[in-house]
């Protein structure tokens, strides 16, 4: 028996027949060395209250080796990425890197040249291609999404690439060093993981790829809650999260955006076979979307991918998306469900329907 049709599946229809952008392919690259939860913390001098491996279900990350930096892990992924795509490094209009870090020769953190310009000239771009940077936490990659979404519809670019580079266990570093009692603001440093994505964007072409709408929406009343700064007793970077206060804001407002999400664009649960959450901590994950069980409705199938590879910031959509669909767990066709979360705070949800990105079943 088929699926029954609902008001917000004929809704969803009639978006299928706008004008859209999708996604062309992706890209994602991981380091080689996996570094588990458990030798994190024996490794400590201050030990946590809780069981961290058990909260978030962070069993491992993968973990820069000494040659790679941000630079190394964006190029990585921009060249799988290519290797899945139709166009060639020349036909790209337009380049947006979204990394939250910025590390270039190591462990050097470089604001100018913007990582744009290095990844463009590196890759050997026309030089009338456009490049910019920009930075939104671990929304960073849909909000370049959510640009490059709008200048493909308007016409302004016909493809474009969107890449981080996510060189981030140097917080993890410094977190060992300086956690000093149990209940320390450095312990979310615990959870990430390096990575990189990318993502080349086009006109879509047909209903089976394509982006069919993106909201993001900012709390910035909650930016204090946490903080990504050189660290205040060592060299080197940190950050400083108020996990339970970040967890109780997101609890206390995302049903009811996902609800107004709902309403605006007249779909539920059952319009997505699946959705991939920001990756955080699998137990907060599910309690949140339990929660948002009544105004949006039950979506059969949360993509978790954190036990392997913990949450590896901006890039984890498609860090999860590129897993899933190499398990033949999401497949090309299928309706996802992109749930943004970030520190600042940042709520968002894209609808997805994802095409076969080239090879990646």
């Amino acid at each position: 028996m088929g699926r029954q049709s609902t008001p917000g599946t004929r809704v969803f229809q009639e978006f299928k027949r706008m004008i859209a952008s999708r996604f062309e392919s992706i890209g994602v690259y991981l380091p080689e060395k996996e570094v588990t939860t458990q030798s994190l913390v024996s490794s400590m001098e201050t030990q946590p209250m809780f069981d961290l491996e058990k909260l978030t279900g962070v069993k491992s990350r993968r973990w820069r080796s000494d040659s790679e930096d941000c630079h190394t892990l964006a190029m990585s992924a921009i060249e799988r990425c290519l290797h899945q795509s139709h166009y060639r490094a020349d036909d790209i209009d337009v380049i947006v890197c979204t990394s939250i870090t910025r590390f270039t020769g190591g462990l050097r953190f470089a604001l100018e040249p913007g990582l744009s310009a290095t990844l463009k000239n590196t890759l050997g771009m026309r030089r009338n291609a456009l490049n910019f940077d920009i930075t939104n936490a671990c929304a960073g990659m849909f909000t370049g999404v959510y640009l490059m979404d709008q200048m493909i519809k308007s016409g302004a670019a016909k493809t474009g690439l969107v890449v981080s580079g996510e060189c981030i266990t140097p917080i993890t570093e410094t977190a060992l060093k300086e956690i000093n009692n149990p209940i320390d603001e450095q312990f979310a440093s615990l959870t990430v993981g390096d990575s990189g994505a990318a993502v080349i964007m086009d006109r879509s072409v047909n209903e089976h790829s394509r982006l069919n709408f993106l909201e993001l929406f900012t709390l910035a009343e909650f930016s204090e809650f946490c903080f990504g700064m050189p660290s205040n007793k060592n060299p080197g970077v940190a950050m400083y999260t108020k996990a339970m206060e970040i967890h109780a804001t997101v609890i206390q407002r995302l049903p009811s955006f996902l609800g107004q999400f709902a309403e605006r664009y007249q779909v539920s649960g059952i319009d997505f076979q699946h959705v991939i959450p920001h990756q955080t901590s699998e137990r907060a994950i599910r309690t949140a979307l339990e929660l948002c069980s009544e105004t949006f409705g039950d979506i059969p199938h949360i993509c978790v991918s954190l036990d392997k590879f913990g949450n590896t910031s901006s890039t984890s959509h498609f860090v999860v998306l590129d897993d899933q669909m190499r398990q033949g767990i999401i497949k090309p066709g299928d309706n996802v469900l992109m749930l943004i979360l970030a520190s600042g705070i940042i709520l968002g949800a894209a609808s997805v329907t994802v095409g076969n990105l080239r090879g990646i079943n």
